[in-house]
């Protein structure tokens, strides 16, 4: 623990006072599973074998995600498609990996020289391909992490790059908590799209926790993002001081409050989880989401996110919605099956029927 405690600092340190727009492979940001996004994203505080949360949480990797084969897919607005493919495997004596890629196809465009005529067509996508392992400290911690190879192409111009997620996580069955921390996209871009254009990652530092009641279906969640970087918030620069034309006094730019700016880093997430445990209501509550995209003049639901889940014996099926302002949302769906399950189902069927006595 005092390893992972001093490799955050590092994080930490190196990731300061960051700026938006100065980072390459900024796809890495997106939530690339249906259950986090329809919690308001970045939901990394559950610790209950699901495969898709791992690979943004990785201390959560166990054996329970064995032959775990998962899908993902988002229709992004702008005909943007976006997903992740995610499978488990556990090796005895060595423990539990988790491969993902995760993929973003921006479509075709339409090449034009510098006066406008059309010259054909050209695509863009960017590409994260990547191995996890966990492992389990004690009855309440287990660490994890991510290693990514992270490729991507835009016209003729390519880029390839390097990073790692690093995790720990706390859960206590007794009390119904977890707790987590991630430190996401700490690397470097190797190769840049040109021979001089060289760009740090998106590095990330995100803290949650969540509680599950003990005679209630719900499970509450809260998590901080962006954890390195205190103001997340957006000044115009073309805002110039006015002058008040009855009073004559000067009223300044005006800044955000800091009741916003800890905003911006707060999730907040609610999943309905009956006592069956086969069917599942998520919702959440993006703050930053609402406030930086949504229109002043008409934020609407921006910022909520809804979705539901069910568990059936071979797999399970996830549907979420996220609204990011009026002029746009998100849908996505997951399949999640144990193949094993459909193994065994094969074997029955293919056993002789035995004699009767």
């Amino acid at each position: 623990m005092k390893k992972i405690v001093f490799l955050l600092l590092l994080v930490y340190g190196h990731s300061y006072a960051q700026q938006g727009g100065l980072h390459t492979f900024q796809f890495l940001d997106l939530d690339f599973n249906t259950r986090s996004m329809s919690m308001a994203g970045d939901f990394i505080t559950a610790n209950d074998g699901d495969i898709d949360l791992s690979v943004s949480n990785p201390s959560v990797i166990n054996e329970q995600m064995h032959n775990h084969l998962s899908l993902n897919h988002f229709f992004y607005p702008s005909g943007i498609n976006y997903g992740q493919i995610a499978y488990g495997r556990s090796f005895d004596k060595v423990g539990t990996f988790v491969g993902h890629l995760r993929y973003v196809n921006y479509g075709r465009f339409t090449r034009t020289d510098a006066t406008g005529v059309e010259q054909g067509n050209f695509t863009a996508g960017d590409y994260a391909l990547g191995v996890g392992y966990g492992y389990q400290l004690n009855k309440l911690f287990s660490i994890g992490a991510n290693f990514n190879m992270i490729f991507s192409h835009l016209e003729t111009y390519t880029s390839l790059g390097v990073g790692v997620d690093i995790a720990a996580n706390f859960k206590h069955d007794p009390s119904n908590i977890t707790a987590s921390i991630v430190a996401r996209n700490v690397g470097w871009q190797m190769k840049g799209y040109t021979s001089k254009n060289h760009e740090p990652l998106p590095i990330e530092v995100l803290a949650g926790i969540s509680y599950k009641f003990h005679h209630a279906p719900f499970r509450l969640s809260l998590v901080g993002t962006d954890l390195t970087n205190w103001d997340l918030t957006y000044s115009d620069p073309s805002w110039q001081p006015t002058i008040d034309q009855l009073t004559g006094d000067t009223i300044p730019v005006p800044e955000s409050s800091w009741i916003a700016k800890f905003g911006y880093h707060m999730n907040v997430g609610l999943e309905i989880v009956p006592k069956s445990e086969r069917f599942f209501v998520r919702s959440g509550f993006n703050f930053q989401r609402r406030d930086a995209l949504g229109v002043s003049t008409r934020k609407g639901i921006g910022g909520f996110s809804f979705g539901f889940g069910m568990r059936l014996k071979k797999f399970s099926f996830n549907y979420g919605i996220s609204f990011y302002s009026a002029a746009g949302i998100v849908n996505s769906f997951s399949f999640t099956s144990n193949l094993d399950e459909w193994r065994r189902t094969k074997k029955s069927r293919n056993q002789p029927d035995q004699p009767e006595p």
